[in-house]
Formats: C-alpha cells, sequence, structure tokens
C-alpha cells in the first residue's frame, strides 16, 4: 500500500463518521419532532437519540431547527461533484445537473423516509418552511460554485438562482410523485421529471 494511502485513510475515516453522525442528528431531530412535536423537542433529546452528547450537538448544528432541515453543505457525492465539474458525465449542463442532484437519493430508503418526515413536519410546523426556504439561499450559493468551477469563469448569481430554482422544482415534483409508488426509483422519477421539463422547449414540427 502506497505510504500517501495510509496517511490518508485515517482522515477520511474521521470525515465519514463526521458525515454519519451529521446526517444521524438530522434524522433523529425529524423523527422525534414528528413523534412530539417540535416545541416538545429538546435538543437534548436529539443528542440522546444519537448517543451523544448536546455538547457535540452543538459542534454540528447551532439549533434544532438547523438539525431537522439537515447539512446543506453539498449536493450529490463527492466523486458525482468531480466528474461535474471536470464536464461529465454527459457535456450536456441540464443533464449533467440532474445526475449530479440524483446522486444525492442514495440509499434510497432512507431518503423516502427522510421526505416523509419533511413532509410531516412543513405540515405541521411553518418555522420548519422557514428553514428550508432559507436553505434554498445557501443551495444557489452552492450551485453558482459547482457552475462556476465546471465554466472555468464566474458565472452570475442570476444564471445559478435559476439553475437552482430549476432543480429545486424537478426534484421536489420527482419526489412527491415517487412517493405515490415506492416501488418508483427515486433516481428514475427526477430523470423523467428532467425529459418532461425538457419538452417545455419542444417546438412543433411545421412539416417542413
Amino acid at each position: 500500500m502506497p505510504p500517501s494511502t495510509r496517511a490518508e485513510s485515517p482522515v477520511g475515516l474521521r470525515a465519514q463518521k463526521k458525515r454519519q453522525t451529521l446526517l444521524d442528528l438530522c434524522m433523529a431531530a425529524r423523527r422525534l419532532a414528528v413523534e412530539r412535536g417540535f416545541d416538545a423537542t429538546t435538543v437534548e433529546d436529539i443528542a440522546k437519540a444519537v448517543g451523544v452528547s448536546p455538547r457535540t450537538f452543538f459542534n454540528y448544528y447551532d439549533t434544532k431547527l438547523d438539525a431537522l432541515v439537515g447539512p446543506i453543505e453539498e449536493i450529490g457525492t463527492p466523486q458525482a461533484r468531480e466528474t461535474f465539474i471536470t464536464g461529465g458525465p454527459s457535456g450536456m449542463l441540464m443533464h449533467d445537473l440532474t445526475w449530479l442532484f440524483a446522486s444525492s437519493f442514495a440509499p434510497e430508503e432512507e431518503m423516502r423516509e427522510a421526505i416523509s418526515l419533511v413532509v410531516e413536519l412543513i405540515k405541521a410546523e411553518p418555522r420548519v418552511l422557514a428553514g428550508f426556504m432559507a436553505a434554498g439561499v445557501r443551495q444557489e450559493a452552492l450551485v453558482g460554485e459547482l457552475l462556476t468551477a465546471r465554466a472555468g469563469e464566474p458565472v452570475s448569481a442570476e444564471f445559478a438562482s435559476l439553475a437552482a430554482g430549476v432543480m429545486t422544482a424537478i426534484t421536489t415534483r420527482a419526489v412527491m410523485s415517487s412517493a405515490e409508488d415506492t416501488t418508483r426509483s427515486l433516481t428514475a422519477a427526477i430523470h423523467e421529471h428532467c425529459a418532461m421539463a425538457a419538452r417545455l422547449f419542444d417546438k412543433p414540427d411545421d412539416g417542413n
């Protein structure tokens, strides 16, 4: 095994563990809030459910609302982001954005539970919806960073905002449609909805 691999492995394992704790706290917060209500759920409850201390909780999230919304610091998997930035996988921006967002939908069983919990929380607690709306602003910035890295030059804030909005609409509708049929793949649904969105720009065949 090369020395560099031995040196990087512990760092990679620590990063994976940190990421898992981040997600575990988010899911625990959502489950407890659905079960008990937002106000009746405490940081102590969330930390206990994951097996960490409240102090550790605050190393990951500032508030319980932040935990409910979850991490917004990434789009897609690290490998998918690298492929996207280097111009892949197809070279067509809309297709590649869809592929990148879809890479977040794994494992699908966990994603389905997460989505179901979010739907219940938004129905019951307007503050949660406000939290997700604020997270959307952060996601626009992340999309802008990815587009800039891919283009090799800055993209406009308007373009980044439009791209993020289109992808949010596509993924939201795909998730809602797949929720009605649990046998339907979330990844397939997002690609199908991207194809439907593309039909909005079809030009009718005039026969010429």
